[in-house]
């Protein structure tokens, strides 16, 4: 639970002097530490990336009906409005409301093993239909949706906009409806993720179970990809009465469950749909009608001590997230499982590492000039980082992660060119030199705005920053003021969040125009190649792979971002949690939805461990 002492002095002397300094003036505090290297550090190579995990050995257990899965998350519920927020902030939205197609069950742990979905994973060809039982491509700007017939929305007798569609048919018409908002509402999320044009598509009703989309040929996967599992499908009349369904008492779907209770800030609680169209589609419960739980509790545990008691106690039943501060870190599970042997766990290199992301748009900052990128970066002791700050359990794991389903787009660092071993060899003389050809030979203060969860990690860039004549200021907000500055563009050097490396194809984030893009990065190689990737990222993903490979080792050598060793977390649930396999996303989009949907609690077991 604890850092070694040394890095907990580094961090904590550093952070002293922050809320010195905003109290009133003080005297600069030196953070102690143990004297660096100077020689030139080599960077460790990272360990082998693994080959896809094989598939669970099959259960003979037959799922069993009922109980509560208890689910436990750091942040509170950003909303619960479709379109308005992604289906990744309203966490009871993707339960709630059904998606037109999205993460195959089957080609994960419970089937063909291809997929362990620990977080956001992007790829049609680990999907299958779902509202939608088929498409076809016409040409290369049209595609059509075949709705399932016979789904049917949920029916809560309390809730008076349940009472309005009182459980009709699902047809084409909500379809055409939902996805126009998803592209062309002025509040839509899209408004800020993508470009006008990528967001030029018009979606209409063939037939009452046919809908028809003309898009461009350029961005035909863009378009079809937000039909996905990131475009809930609701009900049209709900959405125009009820303020666009903002307030939870007017959530409205036919997904596996229905949302009947929230207290804003604690918790959320949904209750099965008994007329869930969905059926087990493998293993011994194969056929039988889906979920198998009767609710699923939401409770906000923004304490990662407090999440672990409830863990522990056996009042949370999953701990897991897309990223190190919503998981658990190695050093905390590990003495978990002594404690609870019992416990499964899966641990994975994540997603969501700490780094510093340069804005390199204005020629007067230092960051503009790539000499001053690359010396901050061979400025950092990656491996003294990883061997004493995280214990080893970390690794170097940029701008790609090692997981099976993006190893033809990972470069090993061993593999990496000549320019970019180099900066993250550790060489704070050699890191001085850069500075002064670039015009800074006595260094210079950058401000980088951020959350508290990323301090830590700051603080100790900012050790090492210091010793090349680098003063990184750690500009802390709240969360709300963090992200109005942020998509607005408006931080003036750099922003510290954690970087979402685990989807290569995700390139909102180097894209001009997009609120991902606070780099500010708009150079004719990237947009060439993201034009690339946007024209096939999903129908012809492999021939992309080796495009994308390429833009990694240069967005490695370009250092943009300045990000710090992505650590292992680990997923750890309960014995009594079946049918589960530290699943947290379903594909691209869907936190919980697989856990909630496909596994089942063993109410015996968990009465017999004295729960």
């Amino acid at each position: 639970m604890q850092r070694r002492i040394v890095w907990l002095i580094v961090s904590c002397v550093v952070v002293l002097s922050l809320i010195l300094a905003s109290c009133a003036p003080a005297a600069p505090t030196t953070p102690t530490a143990p004297t660096a290297p100077t020689t030139p550090t080599a960077p460790t190579a990272p360990t082998t990336p693994t080959t896809p995990s094989a598939p669970a050995a099959p259960t003979t257990e037959v799922p069993k009906y009922g109980g509560q899965l208890n689910l436990v998350e750091q942040d509170p519920i950003q909303g619960f409005a479709p379109v308005i927020f992604e289906t990744t902030g309203p966490r009871t939205v993707i339960l709630a409301n059904g998606v037109l197609w999205g993460a195959d069950w089957t080609k994960g742990m419970a089937g063909s093993g291809e997929a362990r979905w620990p977080a956001a994973i992007r790829s049609l060809a680990l999907s299958t239909m779902k509202l939608a039982e088929s498409y076809e491509l016409v040409g290369n700007d049209t595609f059509i949706f075949r709705i399932r017939k016979g789904i049917h929305f949920a029916l809560n007798p309390a809730s008076e906009a349940s009472r309005l569609v009182n459980g009709r048919e699902l047809t084409a018409s909500d379809v055409a409806y939902s996805l126009n908002a998803w592209f062309h509402d002025p509040e839509s999320v899209l408004q800020s993720r993508y470009t006008p044009e990528q967001r030029q598509v018009s979606f209409e009703v063939v037939d009452k179970y046919t809908v028809k989309a003309k898009t461009k040929p350029e961005v035909l996967d863009t378009v079809f990809y937000w039909t996905g599992e990131s475009s809930s499908i609701f009900p049209p009349e709900v959405y125009e009465k009820y303020n666009k369904m903002r307030d939870w008492q007017n959530s409205v779907g036919m997904g596996a469950y229905i949302l009947t209770d929230v207290v804003v800030g604690s918790s959320a609680t949904l209750v099965r749909n008994p007329n869930y169209w969905e059926r087990d589609p493998i293993g011994p419960g194969k056929g039988q009608q889906l979920p198998y739980l009767d609710r699923v509790k939401f409770v906000i545990i923004a304490d990662s001590s407090t999440r672990q008691a409830g863990f522990r106690t056996g009042k949370i039943d999953i701990l897991a997230g897309a990223g190190r501060n919503s998981a658990i870190n190695a050093e905390d599970a590990k003495q978990m499982l002594k404690t609870r042997p019992e416990v499964s766990y899966f641990s994975y290199v994540t997603s969501g590492p700490t780094a510093i992301r340069l804005r390199v748009d204005k020629p007067e900052l230092p960051a503009y000039n790539i000499k001053v990128r690359q010396a901050l970066t061979m400025a950092i002791d990656y491996n003294t980082i990883i061997k004493d700050y995280f214990k080893g359990e970390a690794e170097l794991a940029y701008p790609v992660v090692p997981w099976p389903e993006w190893l033809p787009m990972y470069t090993p660092m061993a593999q990496q060119n000549e320019v970019v071993r180099d900066m993250y060899t550790y060489q704070p003389e050699k890191a001085k030199k850069l500075l002064a050809e670039a015009g800074y030979p006595n260094g210079f203060k950058i401000s980088v705005i951020t959350q508290t969860a990323q301090v830590d990690d700051l603080s100790v860039i900012k050790f090492y920053w210091e010793k090349i004549g680098v003063n990184l200021e750690i500009d802390v907000r709240e969360r709300a003021v963090f992200t109005s500055i942020t998509a607005g563009k408006q931080h003036k050097e750099a922003v510290g969040e954690t970087l979402g490396t685990t989807n290569p194809l995700n390139i909102e984030k180097w894209q001009p125009g997009t609120s991902s893009n606070v780099n500010m990065i708009d150079a004719p190689y990237v947009n060439e190649v993201l034009s690339t990737v946007q024209a096939g990222f999903l129908f012809h993903e492999r021939e992309v792979w080796p495009v994308m490979k390429d833009f990694f080792s240069y967005a490695a050598e370009q250092a943009w971002n300045i990000q710090f060793p992505a650590p292992i977390i680990y997923h750890l649930w309960q014995p009594w949690v079946k049918n589960y396999h530290g699943e947290h996303y379903s594909g691209s989009r869907g936190p919980w939805l697989f856990a909630a949907t496909y596994s089942w609690i063993d109410q015996a077991l968990k009465k017999s461990k004295g729960f």
